[in-house]
C-alpha cells in the first residue's frame, strides 16, 4: 500500500471506513470486537498512548513541569509563604501537574484538599473544602461563618498534629473577584512564625491578570509560575515517553520529520499533540504504515485545518 494520504474527501471519514472494513471482516471471521486489540498489536502497544488522562504514569516532567513541582514542594515546605499560584496555557498540563503534585505529597507531614473547579462562592468553596478533611463537619454548617469557624478548628487541630494543611484551587480564573479576595481570610491562620495552610491558585492566564487587580490576594502571593509549552525535543521526547508507557518498547514510531511537524502545528501544547499524534496513529495504521510518517500527520493536519479546528498562535 502507498504511503500516501488519499487526495481529497474527509480524513475522518475515510480512517472511520476503512477500520470498519476491518471491523467486518474480522466480525464475520467470528472476533467482532478485535478491532482495537488489532491496532493496539500492529503498533506494539498495550494500551492506547494519547487519551486524555490523568493517569501519572503518563506525566511527562519537561524542565518546566519539573520547575513547577520543585516550586510548589518548596512552598508548601517552607510553611511560611501563604499563597503560591501556578497559570499556563490551556492544554498545558496544569492539572496533571497538580494530581501529580499532591500524589507526591508526604501523607505524614501534609493533608491536601484539591478543588477541581473553582466556579463557587467562598461560602460553598468553604462546603467542599470541609467535604475533604473532615464530612461530618458539614453537618449543620450552612452559613459562610459557620464554615469558615469549623474549618479554622479541623486546621488548628491538624496543625497540633504536626501536619500541615495543602488547599489547591484548579480552574482558579473561574472565581469572581469577590471570591478570590476572600481566600485573604484563609491565610490569617498561623502562630509561631508559621502559617497553618498553604493556598495554591492554578489556572489559566487571565487568573495573573485578576490577581494583579486584587493588591490584598497578590501581595500574599509568595510564589509564582508559569507552565510553557513544550519545546522541539520535548515535543519528542514526550512523543517516545508516552508510547513507552502504553507498552511500546522503544517509542520511536514517529520520525523526525513527523515529529518537527506535530510540534510546528500543536505549538507543543501537550493535548493538541495527542490530538494529532492519536489521529495520526490510528491513520497510519488504517492505512498500513511501517511508522507514523509525515504523510500520515500531514493529512491530520489537512482535515483539522479543513474543519478550523486547530489551535492559533498563542501570544507570549
Amino acid at each position: 500500500m502507498k504511503d500516501h494520504a488519499r487526495p481529497g474527501g474527509d480524513l475522518l471519514e475515510l480512517v472511520k471506513r476503512s477500520a470498519l472494513d476491518k471491523i467486518c471482516v474480522q466480525f464475520w471471521s467470528g472476533c467482532p470486537n478485535i478491532s482495537l486489540m488489532d491496532l493496539l498489536s500492529y503498533w506494539s502497544l498495550q494500551e492506547r498512548p494519547f487519551e486524555t488522562t490523568w493517569d501519572a504514569r503518563f506525566f511527562f516532567q519537561s524542565r518546566d513541569h519539573d520547575e513547577a513541582l520543585n516550586r510548589l514542594g518548596f512552598l508548601v515546605g517552607e510553611q511560611t509563604m501563604l499563597l503560591g499560584m501556578l497559570t499556563g496555557e490551556i492544554g498545558c498540563g496544569k492539572t496533571l501537574t497538580r494530581a501529580v503534585f499532591t500524589s507526591r505529597l508526604d501523607t505524614q507531614r501534609f493533608i491536601s484538599a484539591s478543588q477541581e473547579s473553582s466556579a463557587f462562592t467562598f461560602s460553598e468553596l468553604l462546603g467542599n473544602v470541609l467535604e475533604q478533611l473532615d464530612p461530618s463537619a458539614t453537618t449543620g454548617a450552612h452559613t459562610k461563618h459557620a464554615r469558615f469557624e469549623r474549618l479554622k478548628k479541623i486546621v488548628e487541630k491538624i496543625h497540633s498534629e504536626n501536619k500541615h494543611v495543602v488547599l489547591i484551587f484548579d480552574e482558579a480564573q473561574e472565581m469572581s473577584g469577590d471570591t478570590l479576595n476572600e481566600l485573604k481570610l484563609l491565610s490569617n491562620w498561623n502562630g509561631n512564625g508559621v502559617n497553618f495552610l498553604t493556598i495554591i491558585l492554578v489556572g489559566q492566564p487571565e487568573l495573573r491578570e485578576m490577581v494583579a487587580k486584587l493588591p490584598a490576594i497578590n501581595q500574599r502571593i509568595s510564589l509564582r509560575f508559569h507552565l510553557r509549552p513544550l519545546d522541539l525535543e520535548e515535543t519528542g521526547n514526550y512523543l517516545r515517553h508516552r508510547l513507552r508507557v502504553a507498552g511500546h518498547p522503544s517509542g520511536n514510531l514517529f520520525p523526525t520529520d513527523s515529529v518537527e511537524r506535530l510540534f510546528q502545528v500543536s505549538l507543543g501544547i501537550p493535548r493538541e499533540i495527542n490530538r494529532i499524534a492519536k489521529l495520526a496513529l490510528e491513520f497510519a495504521w488504517v492505512k498500513e504504515f511501517s511508522e507514523v510518517n509525515l504523510n500520515a500527520v500531514e493529512a491530520v493536519i489537512r482535515d483539522l485545518e479543513r474543519h478550523q479546528n486547530l489551535p492559533r498562535i498563542l501570544p507570549s
